[in-house]
């Protein structure tokens, strides 16, 4: 019995560290996204809109994007919806270590910004 209690209190810890890859998506565009979408550069399907309950990511607003620990593809690429129904995508941005993802406006194009 010990050792299951020891066993399920390791596997507790395990999910509370944090990976290498997660990081906060800043944006600092006039714009609001509805969908955020992340997959390994090596895959071609778009997993899951990491907005919950259609909620959106503001002008001015952070995300904070995690990752399982398992993860460990190098480069991975994000696609942002706004509102209005403009498509981004940022291929291969390479996010081990990486802290913040920041979007911005620059000569009227959407660039993102890894810091």
């Amino acid at each position: 019995m010990k050792f299951l209690l020891i066993a399920f209190a390791l596997l507790g810890l395990g999910t509370a560290v944090a990976s290498d890859l997660d990081f906060t998506l800043v944006n600092k565009t006039k714009r609001s996204f509805e969908a955020v979408y992340i997959t390994s550069t090596e895959n071609k399907d778009w997993d899951g809109n990491l907005l919950p309950n259609s909620q959106v990511l503001a002008a001015g607003k952070k995300l904070q994007v995690h990752f399982d620990t398992s993860a460990k593809i190098p480069t991975w690429d994000l696609n942002i919806v706004d509102n209005e129904g403009l498509v981004v995508t940022f291929l291969a941005l390479k996010l081990s270590g990486v802290d913040t993802v920041t979007l911005k406006t620059v000569k009227g194009n959407i660039v993102a910004t890894v810091e």
